[in-house]
């Protein structure tokens, strides 16, 4: 098999994945907005989480123009989390450490997804849903791997 692949042959693996302190703080970062601000703004904002660490500069943006102008030079060290398309947060955990680390990769892989200048801050990484999908581009995200 080769390296950098889990037992299962995956390059990020639902089942075998480490729950790291960064995936624990994003995930109670994502779920503090979920039960503390209402779902009709919720849905239509944007969480900047660093992927060093999962942390978060405490402040919610209503788009991801601004959470990518706000980072200040620094935009590519986070990913951008919105609640549009899962306006209860993550699942669990291991869904914050799967989409972490599939961010991660992304950006290894040299994707530049944030962008301060576009209107709309950059194109989305839209993770696929179902795992044969989400496996397939791990595996191209992984280098010598294809």
């Amino acid at each position: 098999m080769p390296e950098g692949l889990c037992k299962h042959g995956r390059v990020i693996c639902y089942e075998c994945v480490f729950v790291t302190d960064a995936a624990k703080r994003a995930y109670d970062v994502v779920a503090a907005y979920v039960h503390f601000v209402d779902y009709d703004t919720r849905v239509r904002s944007w969480v900047a989480l660093k992927l060093a660490d999962g942390s978060s500069d405490g402040t919610l943006y209503l788009s991801k123009r601004d959470a990518v102008r706000h980072q200040g030079g620094g935009e590519m060290t986070c990913a951008y989390f919105s609640y549009r398309g899962s306006p209860e947060g993550f699942g669990n955990v291991r869904d914050a450490a799967v989409w972490l680390e599939y961010h991660r990769r992304a950006y290894d892989a040299g994707m530049r997804l944030p962008d301060p200048d576009d209107a709309h801050g950059g194109p989305e990484l839209i993770m696929p849903t179902a795992e044969e999908q989400l496996l397939g581009q791990l595996m191209r995200l992984a280098p010598g791997v294809n």
